[in-house]
This record gives structure tokens, C-alpha cells and sequence, in this order.
């Protein structure tokens, strides 16, 4: 073998060499993107799956503090002995179960290690809620424990104040570990997208046919981030059990339409209660009460048009928002509808329900024009509609607002039970 022969190999093993090293350090450069864009989606997922717990957890825990204080004045006003006890056997039930849920959220806060301003909601004011979860817990079991010793004694309910607090510190829990997830998911989709470009380009240049099936992994698992980020904002604006929106999406709504002017943009909003709820779920059971819910929601839905929104705003409680409506003769006839739709008889099996619900209603601009004052008219006139007895309608008119004022004055409780940080 000549010189130049034995020069030709040699450069031919060198470049072969070289070939070789700059193919398997492609390769092992794209592992490591593929690897690190799999474990920066796979964390955000983890991360969306822990942070719909703690807002799961936090909405439990809103609609146990008001089922607590609901169940101290059923307890409070109820004079037969057997009722009293199983209110106070329901509201063991919420204490306790207030209780396990507030220990779980600490565990996951402790674990998730959470960040210093989701610490300061729990523990520093103006929301601790800690401390106000802690009072109402006291007050609750001090409660329990005076009602139970003597089962015809009158004892205080609960302090609306209290369920108010705890109520308003987990809502915003709740909206401070959803918005911090969702600037986590942004920043790590913007990184994931970066890696991602870079990667495909790598990909362009060398063994994209081997990376395929790998490709199609880390497109699943996208879609799955996608879905998953999706799922979180639905849940931020809709009722978990109805699908309906909640209460903080409705207010939103009304908001929005208030913007430019209630006199420009008329409209209708509709509080409905249904009566004896509490029953159906102590005779039939929590399952059936959810099922009957979530039918209600049904027949509401289905009986308003597209432009309309109807919310879910707590228990047994649903607000509609009727979009364009300016009459009180439009609004009855709607409200007439609607309690037509709930009055159908329901069957769950053997068990057939004859629901029925009261209805209040208030027209903005010309009852109020902001969502706390057409709240209060609309709780007015439901609650007026209500002690007239089951399945009523009534719309508000001044002289309402008047008697519950005078009321006050005179030290009478009001009808129902009204919240006064919603007077005007």
C-alpha cells in the first residue's frame, strides 16, 4: 500500500470518526431535550393535579362553613327534640368534617411547600385564615356541646360573621393558588416551547425518523397539559356538581354588563330557593340531593335562551341573569316558566320528588343598578315570596326594602334571613 493510499484511509477513518462522534452527540443532545421537555410537562401536569386539590379542598371548605352556621339556626329555631338532634348530628358531621379537611390542606401546603404569599393568606390578616377557621370551629363545637346538653334550651346561632370570614379567606386561597399555578404553567409552557423549537430542529438535521414515536409522547403529553390547564379554568368559573357557572363567574357577568351603564344595557336577575331541600337529602341521602341538583340545573338551563346565564350560587340556591329584560311582566312571565320547568315531577328509581321552588326577582336599573344591591332586592322579594309559602314568585318593589329597614329599626328579625352587607 502506497503512502497516499495509507493517507486516504487514515483521513477516511478520521472523518468517519468524526461522523460517528457528531451522530451520537446529536442523538444524546436530543435524548436530553425529548427527557427534559417530558419532565417539564409531566411537572405541570403534577403540579395542575396538586393545585385542583388545594381548590377543591378550599371550596369544601366554603360550603361547610355555611352549612355549619345553616345548621346552628336550624338547630337554634327547631323546638322538636328529634329534629334538634339530627341537625346537631348534621352539624357534628360538617364540624368534623371542616376539621379533616383544614388538617389536609395544612399537609399539602406543607408539602407543596407553598409560597409565602399563600402563608400569609393562611396565617396574617386581613384574611388568616387559620384564625378565623379555628374560631369557627370553637364556636361551633361550643355550640354543640350547649345545645346537646340540654335539647330544649335556647341557645345563639352561630355568627353570620364567622362563616363570612372563613368564606371569603378560602375564596381567596382558592384564587391565589389558582392564579400562581397558572404564571408556573405560563412560564414553563414558554420554556417548554423554546426547548421544543430547538429540538425540532435538531430533529431536521439528524435521525428524525428515530425520534418519532418519542415525538408522539411528547405531543400526548402536551395535549394533556392543554387539557388539563382547560379543565383548571373551567373549574375556576363553573359549579363543580352542575356545571353551571359560580358564583364568582355570575357576579362577574353582571359586572361586565354594568360597565357602560345599567341604562343602556337592561336586565333582569332572578333568585331562586328550593324549598324543603334539606329534607330530600336527610330522607333520601346526599346522592340522590346531588342528583336532584343537578337536574334542577338541567330544566333551568334548557328553559332560558343562549344570551341568558344562569349560576349556581350555593346549596339549593341558583341566580339567573335575564339579558334584555326591562319589564316586570316580561320577567314574571319568564319566572313563571322557569317554576313551571322545576315543578315537574322527578323519579330517581322508586323515589319520586315534587320539587318546588321561591323566586324573587329584581330588574336593574330601576331596582338597583350594582350586583350586592340586586342581590339584596332579589333575596327580599325570594324571602317575601317564601313565607307565603311553597312554590311562590314575587317581584321587589320599595315598600320591601322599607319593612325590612323598619324591621331593623325596631329590633324584630328580618324575613328570612337576609345578609346585611348587601343593604344599599
Amino acid at each position: 500500500m502506497s503512502a497516499t493510499e495509507q493517507f486516504c484511509d487514515k483521513a477516511t477513518d478520521r472523518m468517519i470518526r468524526r461522523v460517528r462522534l457528531s451522530y451520537w452527540s446529536a442523538l444524546l443532545v436530543i435524548a436530553l431535550m425529548a427527557m427534559g421537555t417530558f419532565l417539564l410537562v409531566d411537572s405541570a401536569i403534577s403540579m395542575q393535579r396538586s393545585v385542583s386539590k388545594l381548590v377543591h379542598i378550599a371550596g369544601e371548605q366554603q360550603m361547610l362553613s355555611q352549612r355549619i352556621v345553616l345548621l346552628t339556626n336550624t338547630a337554634t329555631v327547631e323546638r322538636s327534640r328529634y329534629r334538634r338532634a339530627s341537625s346537631l348530628s348534621h352539624l357534628r358531621d360538617a364540624v368534623n368534617d371542616f376539621e379533616r379537611n383544614f388538617t389536609r390542606l395544612h399537609f399539602k401546603l406543607d408539602r407543596d411547600k407553598a409560597s409565602d404569599t399563600v402563608r400569609a393568606i393562611m396565617t396574617q390578616a386581613p384574611h388568616d385564615v387559620n384564625f378565623f377557621s379555628r374560631d369557627l370551629l370553637v364556636k361551633a363545637r361550643a355550640f354543640l356541646e350547649e345545645a346537646g346538653a340540654d335539647p330544649e334550651s335556647d341557645v345563639r346561632p352561630l355568627p353570620q360573621l364567622s362563616a363570612t370570614a372563613v368564606l371569603a379567606g378560602y375564596a381567596f386561597l382558592s384564587d391565589q393558588v389558582a392564579m400562581e399555578a397558572q404564571n408556573t404553567i405560563e412560564r414553563t409552557s414558554r420554556l417548554h416551547r423554546m426547548v421544543f423549537m430547538m429540538m425540532m430542529i435538531v430533529l431536521a438535521l439528524e435521525a428524525l425518523l428515530i425520534f418519532r414515536p418519542l415525538l408522539g409522547h411528547i405531543a400526548r403529553k402536551t395535549g394533556d397539559l392543554i387539557r388539563t390547564r382547560n379543565d383548571m379554568a373551567f373549574m375556576a368559573q363553573h359549579d363543580q356538581l352542575t356545571g353551571l357557572l359560580n358564583r364568582k363567574s355570575i357576579e362577574d357577568h353582571v359586572h361586565r354588563l354594568t360597565e357602560d351603564g345599567a341604562a343602556n344595557q337592561p336586565f333582569a336577575l332572578m333568585h331562586i330557593d328550593m324549598d324543603d331541600f334539606k329534607s330530600i337529602n336527610d330522607t333520601y341521602g346526599h346522592a340522590v340531593g346531588d342528583a336532584f341538583l343537578v337536574e334542577i340545573a338541567t330544566r333551568i338551563g334548557n328553559g332560558l335562551r343562549d344570551r341568558d346565564a344562569v349560576a349556581r350560587f350555593g346549596g339549593d340556591e341558583f341566580v339567573i341573569v335575564l339579558d334584555g329584560v326591562a319589564t316586570r311582566l316580561n320577567v314574571r312571565a319568564v319566572a313563571e316558566h322557569v317554576a313551571a320547568l322545576i315543578a315537574e315531577p322527578m323519579h330517581f328509581g322508586d323515589i319520586i320528588i315534587d320539587p318546588r321552588a321561591s323566586i324573587g326577582t329584581a330588574l336593574c336599573p330601576s331596582d338597583a343598578d350594582g350586583f350586592d344591591q340586586l342581590m339584596f332586592a332579589a333575596d327580599l322579594a325570594m324571602y317575601h315570596a317564601k313565607s307565603g309559602g311553597r312554590g311562590r314568585f314575587s317581584a321587589f318593589n320599595a315598600q320591601m326594602r322599607t319593612d325590612y329597614e323598619s324591621r331593623l329599626k325596631a329590633g324584630a328579625a328580618p324575613v328570612g334571613d337576609v345578609p346585611l352587607k348587601r343593604s344599599a
